[in-house]
């Protein structure tokens, strides 16, 4: 009877413990749920599974575990959330599997996906002819985002009157929280003072960390929103 009155206090400690750790972490993991947050998630079940039924007297031990592991994954978090690069090592970036209704093997190869695997993602979106196809993004959390050729995708007053427009591209990062992600400038072949000019025609902020967000659209535009939530759309 005492190990069973044990085992109830530890659970409750335990049960605690995940629940004030994951109200630090927030709603991230859940939203994600990439590789490192599933892995994640397993290692919180597993470490609270052993302190709710431990009877060896380690319940100090799993209980510090359990707290330092949700401390780490709170910092990867936070560097995650501030730093391009920490975010790019942690969870990696989206990879295009798809242009132009053709395959891209080499992209393919390096995530692992078999070309079943994205048939099914593709079904699973209502797409079952590749050369529909304009771009396919297989994201960080494993799901395939799909954008068709403009000849294929659903009528609405919006495309309806772009219907003789330019092939949409795939949005392009500029900036995020404030820092300049240079290497898609260069893809496009401008530059951070190009992109800063654009900006202050529409508002003339002082620099680029008054720019909370801002995108090269699927439609050539660019979307730009600053950190007082004002957003503005000026053309390319």
């Amino acid at each position: 009877m005492q190990q069973y009155i044990l085992i109830f206090f530890q659970t409750l400690l335990a049960f605690g413990t995940i629940f004030v750790l994951t109200k630090i972490l927030g709603k991230q993991q859940i939203a994600e749920m990439t590789l490192f947050e599933y892995v994640n998630g397993i290692t919180f079940g597993n470490i609270a599974g052993a302190l709710a039924i431990d009877l060896e007297g380690k319940i100090g031990y799993y209980w510090f575990g359990l707290v330092l592991f949700g401390l780490l994954t709170l910092s990867i978090s936070y560097l995650s959330l501030k730093s391009r690069r920490a975010r790019k090592i942690f969870t990696g970036d989206p990879v295009i599997v798809m242009k132009d209704g053709q395959i891209l093997e080499g992209n393919l190869k390096k995530t692992r996906f078999t070309m079943s695997e994205i048939m099914q993602l593709l079904r699973q979106k209502n797409v079952f002819d590749l050369s529909q196809v304009q771009f396919a993004i297989l994201e960080n959390d494993g799901s395939l985002s799909v954008m068709l050729k403009p000849e294929f995708q659903p009528f609405t007053p919006g495309n309806m009157s772009n219907s003789g427009s330019k092939v949409q591209q795939v949005p392009m990062e500029l900036v995020v929280d404030g820092q300049v992600i240079y290497e898609n400038l260069r893809k496009i072949g401008q530059s951070g003072k190009w992109l800063l000019e654009q900006i202050q025609k529409q508002k003339p902020v002082r620099s680029i960390r008054d720019v909370f967000y801002a995108a090269i659209e699927s439609d050539g535009k660019l979307y730009i929103d600053l950190r007082e939530d004002r957003s503005i759309q000026i053309g390319s």
